[in-house]
């Protein structure tokens, strides 16, 4: 799939609410319908946002707060970290409270460093909806590629990041395809989906030039490499993810 440019925001722009219309709602609210088992969403925010010149945290939080209300009762719980009052939480995690808006799923294993709005609100609702359900959808032999590496007895994981915008389409399709790793793998591959005008000096550090960038990052590495701009195939990520762990793919 193709790639969307990347240039950078000019100026600051405030976000302070989300706007949903009630048709909206509806569509959501049928969508999270389908949730069996429970989610657990940990949110970390800030009462200054991490001193951000614009306060992404507000329309994060809203949006949480929305999705726990649409779907099933007791269906979707929102943990909410705020640095002021639970910076034990963040030192746990490891999170940086000056990136916040900051979400985790499976304790960690799937993040978004920043807000998930705009086409990424597709992906994040379906990811949900997916660990609910405990289905993937990855093909057989991704998942027996993936099986093969929580058997390796490896205890070096794998990053899978992937830097987006709210703007871009082809975005979510990569997003919501590393997340599935992340839960397929049991942990042992950390999807990490990078805002890339909230994160920018992460952006920077990659050169990110067109979205979605992908980055690849074995746990004992400072630094990961870019191994695909646009939506990766999944039998190209699922090899790049066993050679990144030393897990032989079999045939």
């Amino acid at each position: 799939m193709s790639a969307t440019p990347f240039e950078k925001p000019q100026g600051t722009v405030e976000v302070p609410h989300i706007e949903v219309d009630e048709e909206t709602k509806e569509i959501i609210k049928e969508i999270l319908s389908q949730m069996k088992d429970t989610v657990e969403v940990l949110f970390f925010t800030s009462n200054t946002c991490g001193n951000r010149d614009t306060n992404w945290c507000v329309p994060t939080e809203e949006l949480l707060d929305l999705l726990a209300d649409l779907a099933p009762p007791g269906k979707l719980i929102v943990k909410k970290m705020r640095y002021e009052e639970n910076s034990d939480a963040f030192t746990k995690y490891r999170v940086e409270p000056q990136r916040v808006p900051i979400i985790y799923l499976l304790d960690g294993a799937i993040r978004y460093l920043g807000a998930p709005l705009g086409e990424e609100v597709r992906a994040f609702i379906e990811t949900i909806v997916r660990i609910s359900l405990g289905e993937t959808k990855l093909r057989p032999k991704t998942k027996k590629g993936l099986e093969a590496l929580i058997n390796s007895g490896t205890d070096k994981r794998v990053e899978v990041m992937t830097v987006v915008t709210p703007s871009c389409p082809y975005c979510p399709y990569a997003v919501l395809m590393a997340n599935m790793f992340a839960y397929d793998s049991k942990g042992k591959v950390i999807s990490t989906t990078v805002e890339a005008y909230e994160e920018g000096d992460i952006a920077d550090m990659y050169q990110v030039s067109a979205v979605p960038t992908v980055i690849l990052r074995r746990e004992d590495q400072d630094v990961g490499n870019v191994e695909f701009i646009g939506v990766p195939p999944e039998s190209d990520l699922l090899k790049k993810v066993l050679d990144y762990s030393s897990v032989a793919l079999q045939q």
